[in-house]
């Protein structure tokens, strides 16, 4: 299946990592750190069921190549660092981040996710393949298990847009973890708790995720990490823009429905950092009313933010991240006050 029609078109340029990871900065309704994994480990041998099958894990694994997107954030958070990492390459991208990059005392190589490199994970010598927050085909997996036991998509999970929850979950079972996991994302939930209780002004209030793509307008669907952030923080998807998407990842939104957005509370816009000024200034996103009231974050591929890829990646380490830092600027858009800019 296509990486999603979004990065793909915008070459997949990215910025670069640098901070620590998994760190609270006090921000608005946060919580303290997730605590370091437990002692509990699973008695091997163990099964592990996914899209393609089940594998079976003979002994802790000491040698992991993670290739979905996100695998390499669970794993580190697990106490895992994988020996290789998938992620784009030929372009500016990094699959390093502020919330990964504390647990990594060196980068470990790059493999292409999307044109999967079967001889040089082999030359990796993995125990284990972790292809979870990935697009690996049938035909992929049956390559990637000759080399070592590898484990795919959840049962049910949807190729690149696997919810926090059931992805950590997946990759601890497959690292013999699981209870570290569940206690990962329970931790996460408490947090996610805390910032909807703590921030009651986004219950009821409407967003929705935009993007401007190779000319053309978009809006995600529910199914989106991003737009599952939203969701997670306490706002509602505005109905008609979320039905438009339905279970795909995102629908074109035609310039003759860019009026839709008008009255949306939160947009969050997302295009490349070159094409900023084509999208605010064009003329029907500047008479958005959610535009003029300053009710839009911009996340822009590139550049020296991360906050799309803290939200886009949606993972047990990225989203502690987009709470530090993403809500705070979510809070001033929905705030109705035009004069606290969310995008300073």
């Amino acid at each position: 299946m296509e990486r999603r029609r979004f990065l793909t078109a915008l070459g997949l340029a990215a910025t670069t990592a640098g901070l620590a990871a998994c760190t609270r900065g006090g921000a608005p309704g946060t919580d303290a750190a997730p605590t370091a994994p437990a002692a509990g480990r699973s008695t091997a041998p163990w099964q592990v069921r996914h899209r393609y099958g089940t594998t079976t894990l003979a002994a802790p694994p000491q040698r992991v190549v993670t290739l979905g997107q996100t695998d390499h954030d669970a794993a580190i958070a697990l106490g895992v660092v994988p020996v290789a990492v998938g992620g784009f390459t030929g372009g500016s991208y990094t699959p390093f981040r502020p919330w990964n990059s504390a647990g990594l005392a060196e980068k470990p190589p790059v493999l292409d996710m999307m044109e999967i490199p079967f001889e040089r994970v082999a030359a990796q010598a993995p125990d284990l393949i972790l292809a979870v927050m990935s697009g690996v085909t049938k035909e992929d997996h049956a390559k990637l298990a000759a080399i070592a036991p590898t484990v795919a998509q959840p049962v049910d999970g949807e190729d690149w847009a696997v919810p926090y929850a059931p992805h950590t979950d997946l990759i601890g079972r497959a690292l013999g973890r699981q209870a570290d996991a569940e206690r990962l994302v329970a931790e996460l939930d408490s947090a996610f708790a805390d910032v909807r209780a703590r921030n009651a002004v986004l219950a009821g209030r409407t967003a929705i995720c935009a993007e401007l793509n190779g000319g053309a307008y978009y809006v995600l669907g529910p199914a989106a990490p991003r737009t599952q952030f939203l969701t997670d923080v306490g706002l509602t998807l505005d109905p008609t823009l979320a039905a438009l998407a339905g279970k795909e990842y995102n629908a074109e939104l035609s310039r003759e429905r860019l009026d839709l957005l008008d009255d949306v509370d939160v947009v969050v816009w997302s295009t490349d950092v070159a094409d900023r000024g084509t999208l605010l200034e064009d003329p029907l996103v500047e008479a958005l009313a959610s535009t003029s009231e300053g009710r839009y974050v911009l996340a822009l591929n590139g550049g020296d933010d991360d906050l799309l890829y803290s939200m886009d990646w949606g993972s047990i380490l990225s989203n502690r991240w987009a709470i530090d830092q993403a809500l705070p600027r979510i809070l001033r858009a929905a705030d109705g006050d035009a004069a606290t800019d969310p995008n300073d």
